[in-house]
């Protein structure tokens, strides 16, 4: 029972939005298995893991508050397994809604490119495919993890679609229309925290006067400034494999901070938002 909850502790290629409903469904899983012990462990494991995601410690600290004091053991899991399929549905709704509002800024196909993996972002994708809306993809690779290959293996037999080196960004905005991205976080002083990559396809996006939109839902935007939200260090080895006698540093981090004035809008499920309107929208 704990696997699930250790393979979310070590997950560097999914982003927020996957993780949080893969921990639900984690969290139903123990509970239909009365596995209450497993639980209080996985949840104790999870409370310094994904430092980069308040969001994700935020469902995190409401499944602690919320659902575990609906578990009895050997008691009723009724109530507590009615709170879960709640809070999917919210969730869902949340994803379908900012999928619908992205869907409608394009009267017409448009061609498309975007970095890493997001769970958002591959909904509103396959929505806007599936409306015969969506013309091309161009995906960057997000090294070194290479999340943007397992992206472009969800389209590849649906629509025409191009894998590039996260180095030609400019290439792949040279023949797109637009580019768009998911969130981990979105800093109260006005910063996006996405996979390392963001903030240069957003230079690229203003160098070349296209759209840069965000997909992601109100539970992203933090009330935290970014001094106080932890970006870690990850192994050097995802980089290169250090040899004897060498003294290089490698500095490996997969997110990094994007100011939000670099952003066309911000697609919530509560609609599409350009960026001086976001603190009207963290502080509901």
């Amino acid at each position: 029972m704990l696997t699930p909850f250790q393979n979310l502790a070590t997950d560097h290629t999914s982003g927020a939005t996957e993780l949080i409903h893969r921990l639900v469904a984690a969290c139903e899983r123990c509970a239909i298995g009365n596995s209450i012990r497993d639980l209080d462990e996985g949840l104790a494991m999870l409370e310094h893991a994904q430092a980069s995601m308040p969001s994700f410690h935020a469902v995190l600290n409401i499944l602690k508050s919320e659902f575990l004091p609906r578990l009895v053991p050997g008691g009723d899991i009724s109530d507590a397994i009615g709170y879960l399929s709640s809070l999917q549905k919210i969730l869902d709704e949340s994803g379908e809604a900012i999928a619908h509002f992205f869907v409608q800024l394009f009267p017409g196909p448009v061609r498309v490119a975007t970095l890493s993996r997001s769970g958002t972002v591959l909904s509103a994708l396959r929505l806007l495919a599936s409306e015969k809306l969506l013309d091309h993809l161009y995906v960057l690779e997000a090294r070194p993890m290479m999340e943007g290959l397992k992206t472009i293996r969800e389209f590849n037999r649906s629509i025409p679609s191009t894998l590039l080196v996260d180095a030609g960004m400019a290439e792949a905005l040279a023949v797109s229309d637009c580019a768009v991205v998911g969130a981990d976080c979105v800093s109260a002083d006005g910063f996006l925290l996405n996979k390392t990559g963001t903030q240069p396809l957003a230079l690229c996006c203003r160098e070349r006067g296209i759209p840069l939109y965000v997909l992601c839902d109100s539970l992203k935007f933090s009330p935290q400034l970014r001094e106080n939200i932890l970006v870690e260090d990850s192994p050097a080895d995802d980089v290169v494999r250090l040899e004897d006698g060498d003294t290089f540093a490698v500095w490996n981090r997969y997110f990094e901070w994007t100011p939000i004035d670099l952003v066309t809008a911000f697609i919530t499920e509560r609609g599409a938002f350009p960026p001086d309107q976001l603190s009207r929208l963290a502080g509901e």
